[in-house]
C-alpha cells in the first residue's frame, strides 16, 4: 500500500486477495479514484476521477454534475 501510495498519480487501480475484508481495507487506504477488488472496471453510475496529478474534479454520477451548478437560496 505505501509503493501504491508513493506514486505522483492515482488514477485507477486493483487489489488481488483471497481475504475480502484485508482487500476492503487496502482499497480504502489506497489514494486512487477507482479501486476493484479482484477485478477492475467502471461502473458508469459512479464518479470517474483520479487522485492527485491524475486529474482534477469528478466525472460520471451525480458528482460529476456538481461543475455545471450553481446553487441559490431563495426566502420568501
Amino acid at each position: 500500500m505505501h509503493i501504491a501510495n508513493d506514486s505522483d498519480y492515482g488514477l485507477a487501480g486493483s487489489v488481488w486477495t483471497a481475504d475480502h475484508d484485508a482487500g476492503v481495507d487496502v482499497a480504502r487506504r489506497i489514494r486512487t479514484g477507482t479501486l476493484g477488488i479482484n477485478k477492475y472496471g467502471m461502473d458508469m453510475a459512479a464518479p470517474f476521477g483520479g487522485f492527485k496529478q491524475s486529474g482534477l474534479g469528478r466525472e460520471l454520477g451525480p458528482e460529476g454534475l456538481t461543475a455545471f451548478v450553481e446553487y441559490k437560496s431563495i426566502a420568501l
